[in-house]
């Protein structure tokens, strides 16, 4: 029995030595051959690299064919339509509001006709109550006007006559001599007719009347509301006097200049025409364009506050450049160009305006070829395909 154990231990023993003999062979046999081949290794590696490489699908796309040609400049863009003048009505006194207008936003108005009014009964009783005073001083000089100024006494008196309570006061008289206008003041008649003044200006600011015919586009308050001074009541435009802005990019500022003829469209394409009233100063830091106010001429044009229109400016230059669909542009100022391996090349351009759905570009070559069209996932040195 001892000695069976002993040879299955001995068996055991020999198998794992020939086992480790023969991987320690083959192990070392295999670094020698990886070291002498390692070239044919690598290329047969790479090899089978560009074979699965080559084996990918391009991409189909469709090309334009770059012709640069001389084309007519054009500004087109799209704007809103506004009223040259749009005001906000607020009070300077307080009291209750009153209005014979209805005080809601969309109410009509002529110019000059009363918007609305600020209850002012106490303001007139005190008024009337100042006049009656003034002619009750003015009545205690006209004796002594009439012995020491009788050049004068004929105009005072007139100038007494003619006050009413109920009216504004009329206009001084003149003086004729130093002495006259010295009696004047120290009897303190100067001061109580500026205060009287002063008191018919205030007055005045209780009824508020349109500057100019238009309608109501905001309405803060109703009437019977108590009103304070400085307190916005309604926000009116001015109808029939109206104008577009258009974004235009900055280095189309040199193509426009003011009293230039814009047209404009709407209603199914039907023309209006304007001109160029202003340019601004100053970039719009979202869209880097600059605003260009553009007068629209007056007429039954059928066009509201708000309403968008479609601008063209017809510039005096011609550009040699390139035309090319928005499509074909991305971040901004790139393009993709195929190249003779039909690979991708992605290349800066330089827009020079834009036209409808095109944009003129300039320097790209004559018979470049460029992907007219967005396509995903695209980058340098894509294979693709043209699309007849």
């Amino acid at each position: 029995m001892k000695i069976r154990h002993v040879l299955i231990v001995i068996l055991s023993f020999c198998i794992i030595t020939i086992v480790a003999l023969a991987f320690s062979i083959g192990r070392e046999a295999g670094i020698k051959h990886g070291v002498e081949n390692a070239e044919k290794i690598r290329a047969k590696k790479q090899k089978g690299k560009q074979l699965t490489t080559d084996s990918i699908t391009p991409k189909y796309v469709k090309a334009i064919t770059i012709k640069n040609e001389i084309h007519p400049i054009e500004l087109k863009g799209y704007g809103k339509v506004i009223s040259a003048t749009s005001i906000n009505i607020s009070t300077e006194v307080q009291g209750i509001l009153s209005s014979s207008i209805y005080i809601k936003k969309g109410t009509h108005f002529q110019k000059g006709q009363v918007l609305f009014t600020i209850k002012n009964n106490d303001v007139k009783l005190g008024l009337q109550s100042k006049k009656s005073s003034f002619l009750t001083q003015l009545s205690a000089i006209l004796p002594d006007l009439n012995i020491d100024y009788p050049e004068s006494f004929d105009q005072w008196k007139l100038f007494f006559e003619k006050i009413d309570v109920q009216k504004p006061l009329p206009p001084l008289p003149n003086f004729k001599s130093t002495k006259e206008k010295s009696f004047i003041i120290s009897r303190n008649i100067l001061s109580q007719y500026y205060s009287i003044q002063s008191d018919e200006a205030r007055l005045k600011k209780y009824t508020i009347t349109a500057p100019f015919s238009g309608s109501i586009i905001e309405a803060y308050t109703d009437e019977g509301a108590n009103v304070s001074p400085g307190m916005s009541v309604i926000k009116i435009l001015r109808e029939g006097k109206l104008e577009i802005e258009i974004p235009i990019l900055a280095n189309n500022l040199s193509l426009i200049n003011k009293g230039q003829e814009v047209q404009l469209k709407h209603n199914n394409d039907n023309v209006i025409f304007g001109k160029i009233s202003r340019i601004g100063n100053y970039v719009n830091p979202t869209t880097q364009t600059i605003p260009v106010f553009v007068d629209i001429m007056s007429g039954k044009n059928n066009l509201y506050n708000g309403m968008y229109l479609e601008s063209t400016i017809n510039c005096n230059s011609l550009l040699r450049a390139a035309k090319i669909p928005r499509t074909a542009i991305f971040d901004d100022e790139k393009v993709f160009s195929i190249t003779n391996n039909n690979e991708l090349k992605e290349i800066n351009i330089e827009i020079s305006t834009y036209q409808d759905k095109f944009v003129l570009v300039t320097g790209l070559k004559d018979g470049m070829k460029i992907v007219s069209e967005a396509i995903v996932n695209a980058k340098d040195g894509t294979t693709v395909a043209i699309l007849n």
